[in-house]
């Protein structure tokens, strides 16, 4: 009896492996010289070029213009006419890769044990065989910023391109940040008054961060000077301290985003607002110490009764005309990054410019993090990660034609295409039969 358990569980854990598993091959290197040639190019770094052309060569994009280009006959020419080129899409803030199914524990990566566990990166989690991968670059979405989940401080951002063999494949940076579910302001009764705020949860977290960014700066001291041993935890918070690294502070009321600028400030830290509800109403100390907001919260109801029904879906607008520098993200898991483009496009319903929307899930998301010298526009030097498509990304109509990512030709097959085609000739054969 024990031993037809055992197989069953072993049979169910291989079968649950089995469907984290996608079935697209990843992309071989760039092996000749790629010219996308008459298509509209939307370079994000100045206006669209007509009948433009973009050359990727090694990876990198070596020229971009208008009218016939100086090619040669190795090329690989691909015809745009009719389409346009953008930059690929940058998610920031979602587990992508690493929860494959909410039904299944074992496909879940994203949370470690602990209050504080810096150490952690969120690279070494990421499955680059998650069906979710494909299903987000089919609408464009090339690179991400990903986040463990978990406690206080449940770890560090990784940046990953969306295609790779391994682990090692997909990173671009396995340190881009530190993630801190910054502290909810709770008031709780009291016998001096209705609330009484000095015993606020949050007061005694922001005591706790500090220790131990304290003890962080404490332990860099010992340790160069060889009198204490290596620590992981310790380790792990020296690039934020450095300012090499920034902190992403989860973080959506005003009182939350006031406190959490301030604390960055005091230990010397670089931050990035990531919700920001309420950041219009900072907009002077945000623009004040330049501290960035990721908006994820779009499709979001309002945290409040009192507030309008599209005071989410107006966010990234009221951003703009506070001055406030930002970015879109989909503020979803990891099965639904490919929602990122209609977030944007609801933005576009409630205020926001096609430009400036596009923007936000590229060149400004790129920026924000630390890689915009690499992604997001389309320049010579920058990455030749790039999509063709038939109209804007943020149509849901919009079909991407082909991705490149580093040059590199990308699958746009994945689960949802397959089982498209599959029912679409399942009803071509019946109406055969009748």
């Amino acid at each position: 009896m024990f031993r037809s358990l055992i197989l069953i569980f072993s049979f169910s854990l291989c079968n649950a492996l089995c469907l984290a598993q996608s079935r697209q091959i990843p992309a071989a290197r760039q092996s000749a010289p790629i010219a996308i040639t008459n298509a509209t190019v939307h370079t994000l770094v100045g206006d669209p070029i007509e009948r433009g052309h973009v050359i990727i060569v090694d990876g990198k994009i070596v020229l971009v213009g208008s009218g016939s280009a100086p090619i040669a006959d190795d090329f690989t020419f691909i015809d745009g006419t009719g389409l346009h080129v953008y930059p690929g899409l940058f998610s920031i803030g979602s587990t992508l890769g690493l929860i494959e199914t909410s039904a299944t524990d074992v496909t879940h990566d994203h949370d470690e044990l602990g209050t504080f566990t810096p150490e952690v990166r969120a690279i070494v989690a990421v499955n680059p065989d998650s069906d979710h991968i494909p299903v987000a670059r089919e609408v464009g979405v090339l690179s991400a910023v990903i986040f463990p989940t978990g406690d206080r401080i449940p770890g560090r951002a990784s940046a990953i391109r969306l295609d790779g063999w391994t682990n090692e494949d997909l990173s671009i940076l396995d340190d881009a940040g530190l993630v801190i579910n910054w502290p909810r302001y709770v008031r709780q009764p009291s016998r001096g008054g209705p609330f009484d705020n000095a015993g606020s949860k949050e007061d005694t977290s922001i005591e706790e961060l500090d220790d131990l960014m304290q003890r962080a700066r404490d332990w860099a001291s010992s340790f160069h000077a060889g009198e204490v041993d290596h620590n992981l935890t310790y380790a792990a918070l020296q690039p934020v301290l450095e300012g090499s690294k920034p902190v992403y502070l989860v973080a959506n009321t005003k009182q939350q985003i006031m406190t959490g600028v301030a604390w960055s400030n005091r230990n010397g830290l670089k931050a990035i607002i990531v919700g920001g509800s309420e950041a219009p109403q900072c907009a002077e100390l945000l623009i004040q110490e330049e501290v960035p907001v990721v908006c994820n919260t779009i499709m979001s109801l309002p945290h409040r009764r009192d507030l309008p029904f599209d005071h989410q879906y107006t966010l990234p607008s009221r951003l703009r005309d506070a001055g406030i520098t930002f970015c879109i993200a989909s503020g979803e898991g990891s099965s639904n990054v490919r929602r990122l483009p209609f977030n944007a496009g609801k933005a576009v319903a409630y205020g926001l410019t096609q430009e400036q929307a596009i923007a936000a899930i590229s060149r400004d998301a790129a920026a924000i993090c630390g890689l915009g010298d690499s992604l997001g526009t389309i320049e010579p030097g920058k990455a030749g990660t790039v999509i063709l498509t038939d109209g804007s990304p943020l149509d849901i109509r919009t079909r991407v034609h082909h991705a490149w990512i580093d040059g590199r030709k990308i699958s746009l097959q994945n689960r949802h295409s397959e089982l498209n085609d599959k029912y679409i000739e399942k009803y071509k054969q019946l109406n055969q039969e009748r």
